[in-house]
């Protein structure tokens, strides 16, 4: 038999059971996700309070610009988790040494690139930015180009997250991120009583990331003992395995990149001073989706373990299941925040940015609602190396996203950027519907099925609620009206869900008729 991991057999056991690993999983991924928010939360509610308007929007600015870094992965991470469970599941200890030491070869030359780039972007931040007061430019210079650089030396740890994911650790992945994360965030408003030096507050940030990096770094090791790290396992074969891999992970992050990467820096060049509300809008925004895909991302490596076995029936079963649940968690996130977002807005940041921002944070909410419906189908393509089929999809998104967001700026300014990305979202999931479930051949499922079973019977499911959101939202009701409009309406979305609807079974439908529509 070839040689395993002592620390993995010991654990295999577990892999059979997997619901629990799933489970187990999403709670890991959920807890770093959470440390997220409330970093998320609690730095701009402390920072509006310690930065004036001008200094806040360069915060913002910082902060998107310093994540451009984590595009320059190339989907490597993901890669490392798939194909190490791919390996320990086969008991092939030399490949999975032979990846893990290429993909870190690979990332260290993309932390090297991406040093040249913030290099270049803080050079030319004058042309970039226009509108940036002069007294703040050279300081916001030095600051995005110490945050880059942070976020650029992570590139190559993060394979040592690729390796605990793989193992189905998650939860140190977890309490590494997020512990860090949430260090950094202390630093910050501690900080920030003391000086509004905006190169101060990036440095915390990114010595605080850099520590998480290391902590995964030796977690990897300890739970992985027989882990070789040589440069003769650098391979050209390997290299080639994982370029190929990586292609539609690429082409995925590009797409990412126009959707979110760049909507604060789009708002800077035409509106700096509506930076700081539409980064409040986004960074709220982004905490659900965050959520979601920690959630959808944690059966990524199961379902590999299913591919690896053959077990096509359960992948079927289970992308159905998660994809319904997803869309109605979304639909109920969304009407929460048509409900109680503005009431939120004002004691997360106040009146003076909760008033230009709601309408921003509506229409994000419902697009990204949109979006992420295909988040679990994404990860079920990844896991069974089909993720080159969502390129097209990606592409479409990506770049309608960026032409309505420009247009948008253009014409309404910072909401015109949000339009732009609930246009791109409805052409998305489109795409996805029509063609890549069609294509994705490995994964039996009709066009007609994924769209009823994961789109059309939750959107049925959560109309009470959807409604009495849309009504309050534009009206002025008494609040005991508003209160008891709210508690039917999230009643009768209950009893649809569970006795009509049945929102948490494999399917409604009938053997037949799930048969018939697979074929279509």
């Amino acid at each position: 038999m070839p040689n395993r991991d002592v620390r993995w057999i010991i654990h295999r056991p577990r892999m059979k059971r997997l619901r629990f690993t799933i489970v187990k999983n999403v709670i890991a991924n959920l807890i770093r996700g959470g440390a997220s928010a409330v970093v998320a939360l609690a730095l701009p509610h402390f920072l509006v309070k310690s930065l004036d308007h001008d200094k806040f929007a360069a915060w913002a600015l910082m902060l998107q610009i310093s994540a451009y870094a984590t595009y320059l992965d190339f989907g490597v991470q993901s890669a490392i988790a798939r194909f190490v469970a791919r390996y320990m599941e086969l008991g092939d200890q030399r490949r999975r040494d032979s990846l893990i030491s290429t993909a870190l070869v690979f990332l260290t030359t993309a932390a090297v690139l991406a040093i040249v780039i913030f290099g270049l972007i803080a050079w030319r931040l004058p042309h970039f930015f226009p509108e940036v007061p002069a007294h703040l430019l050279t300081e916001l210079q030095h600051a995005v180009l110490i945050m880059g650089i942070g976020a650029s030396c992570l590139l190559p740890l993060s394979t040592f997250s690729g390796v605990l994911i793989g193992l189905h650790r998650n939860e140190h992945v977890a309490l590494a991120i997020g512990g860090s994360r949430l260090l950094g965030a202390i630093i910050v408003v501690l900080a920030a009583r003391q000086t509004t030096s905006l190169l101060v507050l990036g440095e915390c940030i990114a010595g605080a990331n850099l520590l998480g990096g290391a902590v995964q770094v030796l977690a990897a090791k300890r739970l992985l003992p027989s882990l070789r790290l040589r440069w003769t396992y650098v391979q050209r074969t390997t290299g080639a395995e994982l370029l190929r891999f990586c292609a539609g992970l690429t082409a995925w992050s590009i797409s990412m990149f126009l959707v979110t990467g760049l909507d604060v820096t789009i708002v800077g060049t035409v509106d700096f001073q509506a930076v700081g509300y539409y980064s409040v809008a986004a960074s709220l925004v982004t905490l659900f989706a965050g959520a979601n895909g920690a959630v959808c991302s944690a059966f990524m490596t199961p379902v590999a373990a299913l591919h690896a076995s053959g077990e096509v029936d359960r992948i079927r079963d289970l992308t159905l299941t998660i994809t319904r649940l997803n869309t109605f968690a979304n639909l109920i996130l969304t009407s929460g925040m048509l409900l109680f977002g503005y009431l939120f807005l004002r004691v997360w940041v106040g009146e003076s940015y909760a008033t230009p921002a709601v309408t921003i944070v509506d229409i994000l909410v419902v697009a990204n609602a949109v979006r992420l419906i295909a988040n679990p189908y994404a990860s079920v393509l990844i896991a069974t190396g089909q993720q080159r089929l969502g390129i097209a999809q990606g592409v479409v998104e990506g770049v309608t996203n960026l032409f309505a967001s420009i247009v948008g700026a253009i014409w309404l300014g910072a909401v015109g950027v949000a339009w732009g990305t609930l246009v791109g979202a409805i052409c998305g999931i489109a795409w996805t519907c029509a063609l890549t479930v069609k294509w994705a051949s490995e994964i039996p499922l009709g066009r007609w099925s994924f769209a009823f079973e994961g789109i059309v019977k939750p959107i049925l499911c959560t109309l009470p609620i959807t409604i009495c959101a849309i009504t309050i939202h534009n009206r002025s009701l008494d609040r005991a009206d508003s209160v008891l409009a709210v508690i039917v309406c999230a009643g009768l979305t209950y009893l649809f869900a569970i006795k009509v609807g049945r929102i948490v079974t494999q399917s409604s439908l009938p053997k037949q008729a799930q048969t018939q529509i697979i074929k279509f």
